[in-house]
C-alpha cells in the first residue's frame, strides 16, 4: 500500500512539474561597474575581489563591467582601440587585464559577467580624451544648434562627444571592437551596448548625413537643414525650440532605421563569434520622447501613437534583436500617484531627451509600464535605477527597487560607486532578501 502511494505521489509531482507548477526563477540582479567612477578603487586587484565577494554576498547575480567609457578608450588590451591606463592621476599596469580579472572573480563567486561598451561616444570633454580630439576629428557629429551648424567639440555643454552613427567607417570601427571583445573573452555571459544612439535631436547634420538622407529620399533636400526643422522662440525671452519642417518625420524614421541596421550588424557580429553570448542594450525608458536620439527600442509589433511617428516607424524597432533590454527608469518618484505631489523632482531629470512633464512614464512604476507596453514581450526586460537620484533617501530607493522587481524580469543598479559612497550594502541585502 505504501509503495503504491509513493508511486502515485511521485507521478503527481512529475505531472505538476511538467505543466509548469515549479518555483518561480529568481530574478536577475545586475550591478553596473562604471569604468571612470570606480577607476581608483578597482585599480587594485584585491579591491576588485572584495567588491565581487560583497556583491555576491548581498545577492547580486550579475556584474556589468564597463570596458569602453565615453572617452572611447578601452579597459582591456586592444589591437583596435586606444587603451586607458591612467585616469585622474591613478595608473594601472599594462599587464593588468581588468576584464579578464573580473571574469576570474565572477567564476570564483558565482557571478555572471557582462561587458558594457559606449558605442558612439568617442570623446570625454572633461578628460580631453578621445578619437574626436586625436586621430578621427572628422568623425565627430555635427550639431544643428540655434547658432548654426557646429562640431560637437565646439559645443561646450556636451560632455560625451559623439561621432556620427551614419558613417560606414564609424560603424565598422565600433563593430570591430565588439568583435574583438566577443572573440577574446568567450567566458562572458553578455555584451551590452550603451549610447548606441545619436547625441540628440540636433544630430547629425554633416555633409555625409545630408548625402545619405537625400539618397534615402531619392531627391535633394532643397533647404538644409530648415526642411528638417527650425529653431524658434515661442516668446522673446524663451529658449529656442524645435519647430518641425516638412521632412521632419521622414528624417526621424531614417535615423531610427540607421540605428536599427547597426543593431542587426552588431547582433550578427556577436552571434557569429559566440552564439551563446547574450546581446543586450541599455537605453532610457522615456519612449515618447526618445525619438530625439534616433532610437526605437520597441517591438516591431508596436505602432507608436505619437505625432512624430510615420506610419511605418514601427519597422525600425529592434527589441526582437535583443536577448535583453535594460530600461533606465531614472526617476525619484516611484509610483504614478507621486507625480501629483507638489515637490516632483524634475531637477533630477538630466538625461538626453528627458522633458519636464508629469506624464505617467516619469515615475519608476510608469517607466516599467511603458517599457512593457512598448517591448510587448519581444525580449527580457530589466528595469534599471540611477542610485544617485535617491541620495539621502534610502527608503525611497528601496521602494524603487521593489517596484522594478515587481514589474520587470529583474533589476540593474547604476552604479557601484554610489553603493559604496552611501554604504547601502545592508539595504540591498535586506531588499533582495524580502
Amino acid at each position: 500500500m505504501n509503495f503504491k502511494m509513493n508511486i502515485f505521489l511521485l507521478c503527481l509531482i512529475l505531472f505538476f512539474y511538467d505543466v509548469g507548477f515549479t518555483q518561480p526563477q529568481t530574478k536577475r540582479l545586475f550591478l553596473w561597474v562604471d569604468a571612470s567612477a570606480n577607476w581608483a578603487q578597482l585599480s587594485d586587484s584585491s579591491a576588485m575581489e572584495a567588491m565581487a565577494q560583497k556583491a555576491a554576498s548581498v545577492g547580486f547575480t550579475d556584474l556589468v563591467i564597463d570596458i569602453k567609457p565615453n572617452s572611447g578608450y578601452v579597459l582591456y588590451p586592444s589591437k583596435i582601440a586606444p587603451r586607458l591606463l591612467k585616469w585622474k592621476g591613478v595608473e594601472r599596469p599594462a599587464y593588468y587585464d581588468y576584464l579578464a580579472h573580473a571574469l576570474t572573480l565572477g567564476k570564483r563567486y558565482g557571478l555572471k559577467v557582462h561587458a558594457a561598451l559606449n558605442i558612439f561616444s568617442e570623446g570625454s570633454r572633461p578628460a580631453g580624451l578621445g578619437l574626436v580630439y586625436e586621430t578621427r576629428p572628422h568623425w565627430q557629429t555635427i550639431l544643428y544648434t540655434p547658432k548654426g551648424l557646429k562640431p560637437i567639440t565646439e559645443v561646450e555643454s556636451k560632455q560625451s562627444l559623439f561621432v556620427n552613427p551614419i558613417r560606414e567607417d564609424v560603424q565598422r570601427y565600433e563593430l570591430s571592437i565588439i568583435a574583438e571583445v566577443a572573440r577574446n573573452y568567450p567566458q562572458l555571459t553578455g555584451i551590452i551596448l550603451d549610447r548606441a544612439r545619436f547625441d540628440g535631436i540636433a544630430s547629425d547634420f554633416s555633409p555625409e548625413s545630408r548625402a545619405a538622407f537625400e539618397k534615402f529620399l531619392n531627391k535633394k533636400v532643397k533647404h538644409w537643414p530648415e526642411d528638417i526643422f527650425t529653431w524658434q522662440k515661442q516668446t522673446p525671452d524663451a529658449e529656442p525650440e524645435v519647430t518641425p519642417g516638412p521632412l521632419f518625420k521622414r528624417w526621424l524614421f531614417w535615423r531610427a532605421k540607421c540605428i536599427f541596421h547597426f543593431f542587426v550588424k552588431a547582433r550578427d557580429t556577436v552571434k557569429t563569434l559566440n552564439p551563446q553570448l547574450a546581446f543586450g542594450d541599455y537605453a532610457g525608458s522615456w519612449y515618447p520622447t526618445y525619438y530625439e536620439v534616433g532610437v526605437n527600442w520597441a517591438s516591431q509589433h508596436y505602432h507608436p501613437p505619437y505625432w512624430w511617428a510615420d506610419p511605418d516607424y514601427h519597422v525600425t524597432g529592434y527589441a526582437e534583436l535583443l536577448d535583453f533590454f535594460m530600461s533606465g527608469c531614472y526617476y525619484f518618484e516611484v509610483t504614478i500617484d507621486e507625480l501629483n505631489l507638489p515637490d516632483v523632482r524634475i531637477d533630477l531629470r538630466q538625461e538626453a531627451a528627458m522633458k519636464d512633464g508629469k506624464q505617467f512614464w516619469y515615475s519608476v512604476e510608469g517607466a516599467c509600464d511603458i517599457t512593457n507596453q512598448v517591448i510587448q514581450q519581444a525580449t527580457t526586460v530589466y528595469g534599471s535605477l540611477f542610485i544617485l537620484q535617491y541620495k539621502n533617501h534610502p527608503q525611497q530607493f528601496k521602494r524603487a527597487m521593489q517596484m522594478v522587481l515587481k514589474k520587470t524580469d529583474g533589476l540593474m543598479l547604476f552604479d557601484l560607486v554610489y553603493i559604496n559612497e552611501y554604504d547601502w550594502w545592508d539595504l540591498l541585502q535586506e531588499t533582495f532578501s524580502d
